[in-house]
C-alpha cells in the first residue's frame, strides 16, 4: 500500500472527527440555551465575568470567523468587541445565531481537504502564528469545549437544572 494513501485516509479521518466534535459541541450550546430562561440569559454572578449569552455569542463569533470565514470563505465579518459587550439580544436571536453557525461550519468543513491541514492557518492571533490548520482546528475545539463547560457551570450555579424552554 502506498504510504501517501495511508496518510490521506488518516487526514480525512481527522477532518471527519474534528467536524463531528465541533458540531456536536455547538449543538450542546442549544441544549444549554434551552435550559436558561430568557430573563437570565444575560445575568451573571459576582466574580464571573461573562453571562451565558455572552459565552454563546462569543463562541459563535469565534467559530464563524476562523472556520466559516477564514477556512470556508463565507464572507462573515467578526465583531469581537460586540461579542463581549454583553448587550442583550433575544433568546430567539441567539438560537438563530447558533443555527446559522452550525450551517456555516458544516459548509466550511465540507470544503476542507487533507492537503489544507498542513498549511499555515491564516489570520491567527500572534501566539498561534505559524501553526497549521489541523493544529488550529484542535485549538478551536478545545476553546469551544472550555467555554461550553463554563456555560454549563454558570447555568447550574444560577439554579437552572432542567429544561425551561
Amino acid at each position: 500500500m502506498n504510504p501517501k494513501s495511508i496518510v490521506r485516509k488518516e487526514e480525512v479521518g481527522f477532518i471527519t472527527d474534528v467536524k463531528h466534535i465541533i458540531l456536536r459541541d455547538v449543538g450542546v450550546l442549544i441544549d444549554e440555551l434551552d435550559q436558561i430562561p430568557e430573563e437570565q440569559l444575560w445575568k451573571t454572578l459576582p466574580g464571573i465575568t461573562n453571562s451565558a449569552g455572552t459565552l454563546i455569542v462569543h463562541l459563535c463569533g469565534n467559530l464563524r470567523h476562523f472556520i466559516g470565514a477564514i477556512l470556508g470563505q463565507d464572507g462573515y465579518k467578526r465583531d469581537r468587541d460586540r461579542e463581549f459587550s454583553g448587550e442583550p439580544i433575544s433568546k430567539k436571536e441567539v438560537y438563530h445565531m447558533v443555527r446559522v453557525t452550525l450551517l456555516a461550519l458544516e459548509q466550511a468543513f465540507d470544503k476542507l481537504s487533507p492537503e489544507m491541514l498542513e498549511l499555515e492557518m491564516p489570520g491567527t492571533p500572534p501566539h498561534h502564528k505559524g501553526r497549521p490548520v489541523g493544529f488550529f482546528l484542535m485549538q478551536l475545539s478545545t476553546h469551544l469545549s472550555r467555554h461550553t463547560g463554563q456555560l454549563n457551570y454558570l447555568r447550574r450555579i444560577l439554579g437552572f437544572e432542567g429544561r425551561v424552554g
